[in-house]
């Protein structure tokens, strides 16, 4: 560990450098701004840095994530896959409007849907209400979305795509579309297609928990749990 004591500090120097040579005003707190910038634009900095801690902890060359119990292991795979997609999509979308998966989605989804309800939208993809408002607003701000009276419920709103929503979703879908191959471009058709029916059966009975039951606590879920594992087996 000793070697990489301050490998965090050698960095902030390193950066520091960059800093001083693009910008004129120099203080701390423009500074601070400026690396969390960096970071949201090129986050494989900040890995790198705790990629090199961790070796320095764990000698025998194994990951740590090797070491934990199989299920743990299954679905830290699980939730690794989701970042390291997440990662790529935001290269793809970079100098979009749009510059986030879930962004794409939304959008994505309204035009399939060719009128979506808000809730719809945020229950789709199973999110908390506060991160599906919050990029609605950011769409409609943007003037990719805007909202049209619900004939069917006057009191209601629907959101549609606007002729700039369309425009950019359509560069979306050509970025997105390379970013997935991309990312299994390396993987055998065979395999990420056998993991892709028990990944969907996995998700469908939690998406039916997690809609049904998604308001009970912990122990509850559990007890839940352990009397439906006879009927999915």
């Amino acid at each position: 560990m000793g070697k990489n004591k301050y490998a965090i500090l050698k960095q902030v120097i390193d950066l520091y450098e960059d800093y001083e040579q693009n910008e004129k005003h120099l203080d701390l707190l423009s500074f601070a701004r400026w690396i969390t910038n960096k970071l949201d634009e090129e986050p494989e900095l900040n890995r790198k840095v705790s990629q090199d801690k961790i070796s320095g902890v764990f000698t025998d060359e194994v990951p740590v994530t090797k070491k934990f119990d199989e299920k743990t292991r299954f679905l830290e795979s699980v939730s690794r896959i989701a970042r390291y997609h997440e990662f790529y999509s935001r290269k793809a979308l970079k100098d979009l409007v749009i510059n986030t998966r879930l962004e794409f989605l939304f959008l994505q989804t309204v035009d399939f849907m060719e009128k979506a309800k808000k809730t719809d939208l945020i229950n789709i993809y199973h999110l908390e209400y506060t991160t599906g408002m919050d990029t609605i607003r950011r769409l409609t701000n943007n003037g990719l979305l805007d909202e049209v009276p619900d004939e069917s419920d006057k009191r209601a709103k629907l959101l549609v795509l606007t002729k700039k929503g369309h425009e950019i979703l359509a560069l979306a879908n050509k970025r997105m579309s390379d970013e997935n191959k991309m990312f299994l471009t390396a993987i055998n058709d065979n395999k990420w297609k056998k993991a892709m029916q028990i990944l969907e059966e996995i998700d469908e009975f939690h998406s039916n928990v997690y809609q049904n039951h998604g308001d009970k606590p912990f122990a509850e879920l559990c007890n839940l749990m352990d009397s439906l594992k006879y009927l999915y087996k």
